[in-house]
Formats: C-alpha cells, structure tokens, sequence
C-alpha cells in the first residue's frame, strides 16, 4: 500500500530550520512544530514580539491610549517659606525645632503618577517587544520575507512610544524590570482591557520561554514562514534528518546556522560532520569532461549558452578528514511510483561523485552516500547486505522510523 506525505508533516519536521530561514518564503502552514524550546528560545522570543498578540496589543494602545491610568499619590516636600500641598504642622514644627530654620514648611503634595503594577506589565511588553522587533530587523537580509511584517510591527510600536503616557511610563525605573506576581495579578484583575491584554502577551511569553509545546505550535502557526516550493522543504526535511542521526550517532551536539542565502556555510554541525546544501563546497575539483559531455557544451557554446554546473543537493564533510563524508541526492515525488526518479537520482549521485574523486575511486563515497525521495519506494527491493559502494535508498516513512541510524553507522566506518 502506498504511503504518501503529507506537506503538513514535513513543514512541521523542519520547524527549527525554518526558525532560522531568512530567504523568499510564504506562509508554513504548519501544525505540530518540532523546535527544541530551549535551544530555540532567542528566536522564538522573536517571534513572539510580531505575533498576533503583540501586534493586537499595540494596535489597541494606539486606538484607546485613553486607558492608560495613572494614579493620584502623596510626595513630601520641605520648602522654606512655600506651601506645596496640604501643610503637616507636625513634621512642620519638628524639622523647625531640629533645623533652626523659623520658615520651612513640611508639606504633602498631590501628583499624579504612572507607578503601578499594570503599567508594569504594560510597557515591558511594549518595550521589549519593540527591542526584539529592533534586533529582528538588524539581522534580516533585504530580500527576506519576514522584513514586511517585522518592520510594520516596529513602526507600529515606534507610534506607541511616542504616546506622552507611555513615555512619561517608559521613564520609571521600573519600567526595565520583568513585572511581578502581583503586578500581573492586578493587570489580569482591570476593569481596564489595555491592562488584561498587556498580561496576555506577557504570559504567552512566559510559556513559550517554559517550552509549552500549545502555545508555540498557536505561535508559529501564525508566524512561521517556509520557503515557497515543496522540494526545497523536503530538501531541508532531509538534511534535518540527517544532522539528527548524525548527533544520536555521534553523541554530539547538533548545531544549526541561519539560512540568508549564503551556501559557503553549513546548514547544521555536529561534532567533526558538517552538512551543507546547495553547495559543491570548497572540496570541489572540476571532474575531466567525458566526450558526451564536450559535445553538449559545443551545442550550448554555438548559441552562446553556459553548461550547467552540477551541484548537489546536500553535502555532509568530514571536516577532522578534510574530504567529503557523503553525497546526498533527494527527489519530491508527487506520483506514487518512485522508479524512474530513483534512476535519475543514481545517475546524478555518481556524476556529484565525480566532483570529490576520480569516477574509478567513487565507490567508497557512493557507499556512504544516501538517495532520499518522499515517496513511492514499496516496490523496491534492496539487497541485504548492502554492498560497500551502493548507496543507501531511502523515502521519508523510512526516514521518520530511525532508518538513517544504519546510515550514519555505515558513514562512520
């Protein structure tokens, strides 16, 4: 019975991928998120701050700054000669007889102020939403999607700012300090709703930053972007799979970069392994063109045209070795039956191959490599044992039952 993949799935196997990519992309569409909460939090935090609930939230300041409410309290003032306020005739006559002075006045004066519990809340939401977004739109590159929506957030909450509450607020020493228990209760117990969603959108935080797997899947659904075709996701599907049972194999730590359209750098490491994609990295050598080859290149030349460069999907180096550990082929099938792109991702397997070693020394990087399609394989029969320079077939079924362990297993001996 064939197995078809759901894109739901494979959006949600990169979700840490797509955290960090930083390219063209539309909206992920993603349902149960895979991130690790606490390596992921910085850019979760990110997140957060042009979230739906931040984002309603300024909107709503904006819109009913009116709720902003201050408090009438007391401040004592001593002055000589002046009345500031109701007069203490106690303290008055007490300092008189202390200080010498016949004149000075001891008084309580009435002023307004901004030092409350839910303006606490309030403005380090608003504060530190705006900081992240700040920081959000210093790394992304021109091109990303994400640019649009981050910047309007930010121009959105640089308005807020400038609203005289928030910056007479925004002036209280407090106004830096992660708000209390009692703080939030009181902001979750106004009458006020400026107050209760300032508590919202802290406490989203709060449990994003505790890993709630509810609140970041809710988050992510509304934020998370992926790139535009399905293929490029399955690709980075694959690589994640890869570095994954590259680390339970390894025992190390998996580290991923920023996707910003920079293929020089790895997309994840672990230990001495680093996985690119879309790259021949800098272990490339140009392979002698064989006499078909020359050919097409002469067609091309005649109508001015380059041949196209070979390129493989995924790259995984050794880097303790300096060579290349595996090349890794992946075909997105939507037709259920997987043969005819399974030979063309072997034929395109030993021509990358060519690129690292003479095609008569290929076999032992053909061993370690790995042919990964979506789908389709049911009919295809692998022989047991695998022999040392045939590369291991797999589909993403497969891949999700821990079949990339025996790889990884084959890539380190």
């Amino acid at each position: 019975m064939a197995v078809f993949v759901d894109d739901s799935e494979i959006t949600d196997h990169i979700a840490r991928f797509l955290l960090r990519y930083f390219r063209a992309a539309a909206e992920a569409g993603a349902k149960r998120p895979y991130v690790d909460a606490a390596r992921d939090r910085d850019l979760l935090r990110l997140h957060w701050a042009f979230s739906p609930v931040v984002r309603d939230l300024a909107i709503y300041v904006l819109q009913h700054r009116h709720e902003i409410q201050s408090m009438l309290s007391t401040t004592r003032r001593i002055e000589d000669g002046m009345v500031r306020g109701r007069i203490d005739a106690r303290a008055t006559l007490l300092h008189r007889r202390m200080t010498g002075l016949t004149t000075a006045m001891v008084s309580d004066e009435p002023l307004r102020s901004y030092h409350s519990g839910p303006n606490q809340v309030l403005i380090w939401v608003l504060m530190q939403a705006w900081s992240l977004g700040m920081r959000f739109t210093a790394m992304l590159p021109a091109s990303a999607s994400y640019r649009e929506t981050v910047t309007t957030n930010v121009q959105t909450l640089e308005q807020v700012r400038r609203i005289q509450a928030i910056g007479l607020i925004a002036a209280d020493t407090l106004a830096a300090k992660r708000p209390g228990a009692s703080a939030l209760l009181e902001a979750g117990r106004s009458r006020r709703e400026i107050y209760r969603r300032a508590r919202d959108a802290y406490e989203a935080l709060l449990r994003i930053e505790a890993g709630d797997p509810e609140t970041i899947a809710t988050l992510l659904r509304h934020t998370l972007l992926a790139p535009l075709e399905t293929w490029r996701r399955y690709e980075l599907a694959i690589a994640f799979s890869v570095a994954e049972a590259l680390a339970a194999s390894e025992g190390g730590a998996l580290t991923l970069n920023l996707l910003m359209g920079d293929t020089s750098i790895p997309i994840a490491r672990v230990g001495r392994y680093a996985v690119y994609w879309q790259s021949r990295t800098d272990l490339y050598r140009p392979p002698e063109i064989e006499p078909s080859e020359q050919v097409v290149r002469n067609i091309l030349a005649s109508y001015s045209l380059s041949a196209s460069s070979d390129r493989p999907d995924l790259v995984v180096i050794d880097n303790d070795r300096r060579s290349v550990a595996a090349v890794i082929e992946v075909k997105y099938l939507t037709a259920e039956d997987a043969s005819d792109r399974v030979r063309s991702a072997v034929e395109q397997l030993v021509r990358y191959a060519r690129l690292y070693h003479p095609i008569e020394e290929t076999g032992p990087l053909l061993g370690r490599s790995l042919v990964a399609v979506s789908q389709g394989l049911e009919g295809l029969a692998a022989p047991e044992p695998l022999p040392a320079d045939v590369p291991m077939i797999c589909d993403f079924a497969s891949i999700r039952q821990g079949q990339l362990g025996a790889w990884a297993e084959r890539l380190r001996h």
